[in-house]
């Protein structure tokens, strides 16, 4: 559940404000942690025909939910989309966090500094994405997921405490109104602010997938939504402490000033040694996090290329091949889109935020129907409606930052 993303929230506050900021990544967790909790529920539905299930069908994946409540057809053609969109998406963020994050350790470390450009280490990046790959399946790479979940903990911890370090004194400014921009750009950086708060929240795509590996029946409880929710609400609990402390701490050291990964502010001086390790530490989280999103791709492409071959299996060679070329396309996009903040933002808007805001809420009044003007219906068609115009604004917001920043940009400079 903790994203590299939360290392941007300080700057996301920095647009928003003291007020503004809190009160949205109040909102955001609210309906983050609403939306999960309504997934979790969907997961077992009525189905008399369903005879080992006692009349239970159990929807294992997001994708079988969205078909039982649009149709097999409508439901791939509604959620797909969304979902390979978050599944690229965030492995190009990733791809980009890395990179960075790489060559800031790089400047660290060495005493003449980074000796190239960001975009070589995007490359390196790249590189160690492609020997994970290689990899058969996720199941071989469970140790290296509980490794990039500790480091993600840890990494919170260290800004928080840089953070609080800190002497901000009388000169740090925390009004945004106070930051000379021009109209427009105060405009699109609030756009991408919100969908930068909410792209910080995810795993939604795989909820039921993993409720699905809870044992039920038997000895055990027959219904996995109780054992499920304990452990959605513990998470939920511990990615609050983490986004709420990076968000605040970071936001009070350093007022609108703060960098877009809070962590950089802290690259130079006699405690770069600490942030040189925490950066190491975002590099094997989003180094595993980037494979969470990359090996269903593998999958999908895969069945795709087994049924057109008749069910023959696919060659170890050709699955290389995919693994090289797709991994390749997702480092050449990174290096042509180098933008942490914006990326956030966009990929919020267009993919996380359908995925995690819209769709549950849609899916759950259409599937359980209740009473029209209700407090149960008027609370998720409004989650989609304000969710959906947020999308849109945030893809604006993105798209006009990302082009801000092309126009200064030079492709492999050093």
């Amino acid at each position: 559940m903790v994203g590299a993303g939360v290392l941007g929230l300080p700057a996301a506050l920095a647009v928003l404000g003291w007020a503004g900021g809190i009160l949205f990544l109040i909102f955001s967790f609210w309906v983050s942690w609403h939306t999960y909790k309504l997934l979790v529920y969907m997961h077992e539905v009525p189905d008399l025909d369903c005879k080992a299930g006692n009349g239970i069908r159990r929807l294992d994946r997001y994708d079988q939910l969205a078909e039982y409540v649009f149709g097999p057809k409508r439901g791939k053609a509604i959620l797909l989309p969304f979902q390979m969109a978050v599944l690229v998406g965030i492995a190009v963020t990733y791809n980009v966090v890395g990179g960075d994050n790489l060559a800031a350790f790089a400047g660290a470390v060495s005493p003449v500094g980074p000796v190239m450009g960001g975009w070589a280490y995007y490359i390196m990046f790249g590189g160690l994405q492609l020997l994970l790959s290689m990899l058969p399946s996720f199941d071989d790479l469970r140790m290296v997921s509980l490794l990039g979940a500790l480091m993600s903990l840890a990494y919170c911890t260290i800004a928080v405490a840089m953070s609080a370090t800190v002497n901000p004194g009388t000169s740090v400014n925390y009004s945004p109104a106070l930051v000379h921009k021009a109209p427009v750009k105060r405009v699109m950086d609030v756009f991408n602010a919100l969908t930068t708060v909410f792209f910080a929240y995810g795993g939604h795509n795989v909820a039921l997938e993993i409720q699905a590996t809870i044992p039920c029946g038997g000895t055990h409880p027959s219904s996995t939504v109780s054992t499920m929710m304990k452990g959605v609400n513990v998470t939920f609990l511990l990615t609050g402490l983490c986004y709420f402390g990076v968000s605040i701490v970071g936001f009070w050291a350093f007022g609108t000033a703060v960098s877009e990964n809070v962590l950089m502010a802290f690259a130079h001086g006699p405690t770069h040694w600490v942030v040189s390790m925490a950066q190491m530490m975002v590099v094997i989280h989003v180094a595993s996090a980037y494979q969470v999103y990359t090996q269903p791709v593998f999958s999908l492409l895969e069945a795709r290329i087994q049924r057109a071959r008749g069910g023959v299996e696919v060659p170890v060679h050709w699955r290389c091949c995919l693994r090289l070329v797709y991994v390749g396309l997702i480092a050449l996009v990174a290096i042509l889109v180098p933008f942490f903040g914006a990326l956030m933002g966009l990929i919020g808007a267009i993919a996380i935020t359908p995925t995690t805001f819209l769709l549950p809420p849609l899916l759950w009044v259409l599937l359980k129907q209740p009473n029209k003007w209700g407090l149960e219906w008027s609370i998720n068609w409004a989650l989609v409606w304000i969710t959906g115009l947020l999308g849109v604004l945030g893809t604006v917001g993105s798209i006009y930052s990302i082009a801000d920043s092309w126009s200064t940009f030079k492709l492999f400079a050093n």
